[in-house]
């Protein structure tokens, strides 16, 4: 045990050195109207990175991946509230034990709806373990005769899925379709096909290339599979992601209900056969406690407030591009993003930290964004627009960004 601590103790201490430690912020659950700041109310006391977060204090959260606001929602909040009245806070064992209740159903259906009317829908505690599941049960069919190729940026859950799943894998270059259409040709003797990508990609901000990667899949009858998770509710006229937004229909589709849709777990949507086969082999979904019901009610509300209010993606959606505009007029290098997702490339670690933490101060709450979750020496600080952030505010806030970047670069 001594040997393995020591090892451990020393993966530590080298992480430090090279601007890659983490800590969780420590935040006061009472929120979370987000206003100009002063810096008054900042409370320094994490033992390295000197702060915690009190979602009291008046700053301007650029965090978040509330992209739409709703989490802290009236409307939702109701609608959770008359859940655990009505249900309780927990289904407290596996969908295939326990069952779901009506509000799961309810949610299923609404899903199938607003995603491009898929015929059927399953529901996973998350995005990871949608992810995983789907990728694993899949490839379980004929580990030995299935061939996957995803997009390089793809996350992480899609890279673990994969490297569970036992079948031989090969990325793309990113959006590059004569790269994907080489490698399907030369793995086209496989049984099972398989190509993933994402719709709106994490951690750049950009969109997919999906209908030409689609017709490429078909062309070699492969399944197609999207995760949507940064693209629902935020793209398309209705806020529908991908298939709304490119008018396109993967065979399978993933998505989170923790960003636009304010609540937790995820979602996988496809025909009716590929459902059934996940319900009876998926594993992630077989021995994981469901969905709970809040999730599921907090998720049906706000999409009955999506499909009523629309004009709140064209809000998210013209912010997005003021801020991208402004900040790429500064000089800023934001890669290719072209959503509401808005990469500020730092390159080093440590200098991404120093950023971050003076923009704290200054009252803007981001977060430096460093290996593994992107390669090395490609640190950023990541944005997330989101529509409970006035535009006067934004535009403040992004002038302190671009100022204080300017000051470290």
């Amino acid at each position: 045990m001594s040997l393995i601590s020591d090892l451990i103790s020393n993966k530590i201490e080298a992480n430090k050195k090279i601007g890659l430690y983490r800590e969780i912020p420590k935040i006061n659950p009472a929120r979370h109207d987000f206003k100009p700041h002063s810096n008054k109310n900042i409370i320094f006391k994490s033992k390295h990175y000197k702060y915690n977060l009190n979602y009291n204090t008046e700053f301007i959260n650029l965090a978040t991946n509330d992209y739409l606001g709703l989490s802290s929602d009236e409307r939702i909040k109701n609608a959770i509230k008359k859940a655990v009245n009505t249900y309780g806070t927990s289904t407290s064992s596996s969908f295939l034990i326990y069952g779901h209740s009506d509000i799961h159903a309810k949610l299923e259906k609404k899903l199938c709806e607003f995603k491009g009317n898929y015929e059927n829908c399953i529901l996973y505690p998350s995005g990871y373990q949608a992810n995983i599941g789907v990728i694993k049960a899949l490839s379980d069919i004929s580990p030995l005769k299935t061939f996957i190729v995803f997009d390089e940026l793809s996350h992480a859950s899609i890279i673990d899925g994969i490297l569970t799943s036992g079948a031989k894998f090969k990325s793309f270059k990113h959006n590059d379709l004569n790269y994907l259409s080489n490698i399907l040709y030369k793995h086209r003797d496989y049984e099972i096909k398989i190509v993933i990508t994402e719709g709106v990609f994490s951690m750049d901000g950009d969109i997919s290339d999906l209908r030409g990667i689609l017709n490429i899949a078909e062309e070699y009858d492969a399944v197609s599979i999207v995760d949507d998770a940064h693209a629902t509710g935020t793209i398309g006229n209705k806020g529908g992601g991908s298939v709304d937004f490119h008018a396109v229909k993967p065979d399978i589709l993933i998505g989170t209900l923790g960003k636009a849709l304010a609540s937790s777990g995820a979602f996988v949507l496809s025909k009716r056969l590929i459902i059934e086969y996940l319900i009876n082999f998926s594993r992630a979904f077989i021995f994981s406690t469901g969905m709970p019901p809040t999730s599921a009610a907090a998720s049906v509300e706000a999409i009955d407030i999506i499909k009523k209010n629309p004009e709140i993606i064209k809000t998210l959606q013209d912010n997005s591009r003021f801020a991208r505009n402004y900040l790429r007029q500064c000089g800023l290098n934001i890669l290719n993003s072209s959503t509401h997702i808005i990469p500020v490339l730092i390159g080093d670690e440590n200098k991404a930290i120093l950023i971050e933490k003076e923009l704290l101060e200054a009252g803007i709450y981001l977060k430096a964004i460093r290996y593994p979750a992107v390669p090395k020496k490609k640190a950023r600080l990541r944005l997330g627009i989101n529509t409970s952030i006035n535009i006067t505010d934004l535009e403040n806030a992004l002038k302190i960004l671009v100022n204080t970047y300017d000051k470290q670069t």
